[in-house]
């Protein structure tokens, strides 16, 4: 055998007895801390210094990182990267790509990193859009996208194959806004219940349904007629702390839960405090909904829970989402009006305040009106 052999984890490059030239690079080390070296090989030193060199500079440029070595999987870097989204996204981001990664990533967590192609995705992609929906698929392959994106920025593959796969099309829902009529029937319907003023806000300002929960006192200005959308009320799952491998029961019943339940979190969808005008009707229902809440208060005594909320239960606790929505769904059966979602109030919000909406006058001030006339 000529050449030489390097230590200390040095690149090594020899002629093995047959003719053969060999390199070995010194990589990094795995998630183990175990060296990892990679092995080229050619019937010449210079093919060989040329590989050793490729294989150097793809090393300098991951920065020191963990090495990947040929036998990590797709499945592998995906629980790295939702470790890494998990500490610099929202909490709900993380949700929803660890759900798409959990449901639908199966059939491809076995390939290996670096072999993964374009068509394992597109194949992955057309099966979630036959089987779940197309909207599923195209937010998979966004998932995947970003995923494998950083994979590329740490040198762990050459390029994305995310990039050029076939996303299947979506076609986006019709949705039909309420009519005047069918507004004014469900806050008919609305002001038998706790909180009715809740549905005109919904109506009349088009706010998501955390951004509603999360109002506060202090974000209402009675003076200027606004109020500063702050903060939104979301439900986050609960995550296992008990650190096992298998679970045999539910993160929310783990003794060592962690990351779960209602939290408000300050910064809104849009990613931008807001301002929206409240209307000379709407703030007169506010101003019953304060008072409603004092009697409330009083009755409620040492068992009320002070959030400063505009619209909590009646022990001042937060109203939890999946309740609200429960309750959006009585009040449309009473009202004898069509099933919708309560997000596309929203949607209603914003057609019948537009200027092309053949609306009058007196039903375009934001809709606050239509309680007052029903």
């Amino acid at each position: 055998m000529s050449g030489t052999r390097a230590g200390n984890h040095r690149s090594s490059i020899y002629r093995d007895p047959n003719g053969i030239w060999h390199g070995w690079v010194t990589m990094g080390r795995d998630a183990t801390g175990k060296t990892v070296r990679r092995h080229v090989r050619g019937k010449t030193a210079t093919d060989v210094g040329e590989k050793v060199a490729q294989l150097e500079a793809q090393r300098n440029g991951s920065a020191g990182r963990t090495a990947v070595v040929a036998r990590t999987t797709v499945g592998e870097w995906l629980d790295e990267w939702l470790r890494i989204i998990l500490r610099i996204r929202a909490p709900r981001t993380y949700e929803s790509y660890e759900s798409l990664m959990r449901v639908h990533c199966g059939p491809i967590r076995r390939i290996h990193l670096r072999k993964l192609t374009v068509n394992d995705i597109d194949d992955l992609l057309e099966h979630v859009a036959t089987t779940s929906s197309p909207g599923r698929a195209s937010s998979l392959h966004r998932a995947l996208r970003s995923c494998l994106n950083v994979a590329v920025k740490r040198s762990l593959i050459q390029a994305n194959p995310s990039k050029y796969a076939a996303v299947p099309q979506t076609e986006e829902p019709e949705i039909e806004p309420f009519t005047i009529d069918e507004i004014r029937r469900v806050l008919a319907a609305a002001e038998k219940v706790r909180n009715s003023s809740r549905w005109s806000v919904a109506l009349a300002l088009g706010l998501r349904q955390g951004e509603a929960l999360g109002l506060k006192w202090a974000d209402l200005n009675p003076q200027t007629g606004t109020l500063q959308v702050r903060r939104q009320l979301q439900r986050l799952r609960y995550r296992h702390g008990c650190g096992q491998t298998e679970y045999d029961h539910r993160p929310a019943t783990c003794p060592m839960r962690g990351g779960g339940g209602l939290v408000f979190r300050e910064k809104t969808k849009s990613k931008a405090r807001r301002v929206v005008g409240v209307p000379e009707q709407l703030q007169g229902l506010l101003r019953e909904q304060r008072r409603s809440q004092a009697a409330e208060r009083l009755a409620a005594g040492p068992a009320w829970v002070e959030h400063d909320l505009i619209f909590p239960q009646a022990s001042g606790k937060p109203i939890d989402p999946r309740g609200d929505a429960r309750a959006w769904k009585k009040i449309l059966m009473a009202a004898g009006v069509r099933d919708a979602r309560l997000h596309d109030a929203r949607h209603t919000n914003a057609t019948s305040c537009s200027p092309r909406a053949s609306m009058d006058a007196s039903s375009c001030r934001c809709l606050a009106g239509a309680r007052l006339s029903y």
